[in-house]
């Protein structure tokens, strides 16, 4: 999945951005922002060095949950 995917959640845009590291890990790499479309600013950005997985799956399942977590936490 690339970071020109977004979804939508709760009038925010999630960007997933799965990176497949030197090491054959998956790092969870994300933006959200503000607006459905993304078009708002900026509230999170989790860049690397950040959480890594075996499995591309779970990175993206890791990314929403902790993504919705957030927005749930911090709504505008």
């Amino acid at each position: 999945m690339t970071s020109e995917h977004k979804l939508p959640y709760k009038g925010h845009a999630i960007f997933p951005q799965v990176v497949l590291r030197e090491n054959g890990q998956y790092a969870a790499c994300f933006t959200i922002k503000a607006g459905y479309d993304g078009s708002g600013e900026v509230r999170y950005v989790r860049e690397l060095p950040t959480t890594e997985f075996a499995e591309e799956d779970d990175a993206l399942a890791y990314i929403l949950d902790f993504s919705a977590d957030w927005i749930d936490q911090n709504m505008i």
